[in-house]
């Protein structure tokens, strides 16, 4: 017969060691490995969300919605970060305050921002820029859907004009019974508000002062079926400055007119019936036909010093019996540059890196950091200096830097360690003041990389909060 297990002597005491060892591990977790952070602000939006939600009748504050991710604290101790990571550091003119920005610019190399694309090229070379493209895993969660818009059927296609031998049936596919042509002339720009979640659109504030520029970079998802087609269906895209072609054939055959003046041809199959996917971005061009890409190529495009003038869109029929579904229409984050400067190069030096909000429009990021320093001769040989982020016009007045008091006879300075220093006017007047754009981030400032949302969640918000961030 089995021996019984003795019973404890101590359950109190057992009880506490367990509770203790919990808690030990879960500030190691903390401490080295995963840390939980909530979004405080709107910069990565709307990848991240940190925002104060208004009621859409009356505009008036109606509570928030600020993300909570999981932060990997223990990989950049093994290796560093990569190009295109969302990442948690902390503020280098403020070194107390950490950040949450998508990593752009890597150590030994110039950064140029440019019609909405970011450029490099080696530091000290005097090399041609080459476009920054973003890889289909980072890029697939980025597109911020444009058409059909919030709220719109998109049985109605609105904005789009058809024209030729073309009927809507009862789902609001058209069907071309012969010649015709389906367009979206007007220009698509980088509205703020593109990408947002359908349940909280109409509930963000609209906060972005920057004007709104024409996208370059689109992607069309539709359903084309030529199963009884004749003849072609010609996607014509006008981007920025940029055109392409993508004709199917009703034989089975795929040409594409490149914006690099190419022209290809790919087999697909005949009497096609599938899901189309064509995207445009950072100068590269994918298309898949259901789960098979057929073309998937970073193309040689120079750089466009000007603004993009339009982009169009267009299906064109010659034949008949083509019938098309509507069409979803998304765009890329189009890069601003900074607000005091129209396109200046960044040096990014050794051990350091270039931070952007995926809010290009609303995140004051690496573009736009500057440090002011005051420097103060006492008369005595010794002299007085102090550094410290320049802020001003910030969304919370009171985190502004440096500020007046109302007689503007005394001034306080924030520096990079949260210290307050008090200057008096005279003392002012009489500093030497250094402005300079300090945009980048130390190795050694680089706390990890978020991995996922997982908060908040229904019925405390919303909308639900769950995803892996890319």
């Amino acid at each position: 017969m089995a021996k019984k297990k003795e019973k404890s002597k101590h359950p109190f005491r057992e009880n506490i060691e367990v509770v203790l060892f919990a808690i030990i591990m879960a500030m190691g977790l903390k401490v080295f490995a995963i840390e939980a952070y909530q979004i405080p602000t709107g910069s990565m939006q709307p990848t991240l969300m940190g925002t104060e939600l208004l009621d859409p009748a009356t505009k008036r504050p109606a509570g928030r919605l600020n993300d909570r991710v999981l932060v990997d604290k223990i990989s950049y101790f093994f290796r560093d970060p990569q190009r295109w990571e969302v990442v948690v550091f902390r503020y280098p003119l403020l070194t107390h305050n950490n950040y949450v920005k998508r990593l752009v610019g890597m150590p030994n190399e110039q950064l140029w921002i440019d019609g909405g694309n970011l450029y490099v090229r080696e530091l000290g070379s005097d090399d041609d820029f080459v476009v920054l493209t973003k890889p289909w895993k980072v890029m697939r969660n980025i597109w911020k859907k444009v058409l059909p818009g919030v709220g719109d059927d998109p049985t109605q296609w609105h904005g789009w004009t058809t024209t030729g031998k073309a009927t809507s049936n009862d789902i609001g596919h058209i069907v071309f019974s012969g010649n015709g042509k389906t367009e979206y002339a007007s220009s698509i720009r980088n509205g703020y508000l593109h990408g947002y979640p359908e349940e909280i659109y109409f509930s963000v504030p609209n906060t972005s002062s920057r004007s709104r520029e024409v996208v370059g970079d689109l992607r069309l998802q539709f359903q084309l079926d030529g199963q009884k087609a004749t003849g072609s269906i010609d996607v014509g895209l006008e981007l920025g400055n940029n055109l392409l072609s993508a004709k199917f054939d009703a034989s089975g055959s795929l040409a594409l007119s490149l914006p690099t003046g190419e022209q290809r041809t790919i087999d697909i199959p005949a009497h096609l019936n599938s899901d189309v996917d064509i995207a445009f971005w950072d100068h590269h061009l994918r298309i898949a036909l259901g789960d098979d890409v057929v073309f998937d190529e970073t193309l040689n495009i120079q750089p466009h010093t000007t603004k993009l003038p339009r982009n169009r869109m267009a299906f064109t029929v010659n034949g008949s019996q083509w019938i098309l579904s509507p069409v979803k229409v998304s765009r890329d984050i189009h890069y601003l540059p900074p607000r005091q400067n129209a396109a200046p190069v960044f040096e990014i030096t050794e051990g350091h890196y270039f931070m952007m909000g995926d809010n290009t429009q609303n995140s004051l990021d690496s573009r736009d950091w500057q440090r002011e320093t005051f420097s103060y001769d006492n008369g005595d040989g010794t002299a007085f200096k102090v550094a410290g982020d320049h802020l001003q016009h910030g969304s919370d007045p009171m985190y502004n830097n440096p500020r007046w008091n109302m007689s503007h006879d005394i001034m306080t300075l924030r520096d990079e360690f949260g210290n307050i220093h008090t200057l008096d006017g005279d003392m002012v007047k009489q500093s030497a003041d250094v402005l300079q754009h300090a945009p980048l981030v130390p190795h050694n400032y680089m706390l990890g990389r978020a991995l996922a949302v997982f908060m908040p969640l229904k019925p405390l918000s919303p909308i639900n909060r769950f995803n892996l961030v890319q």
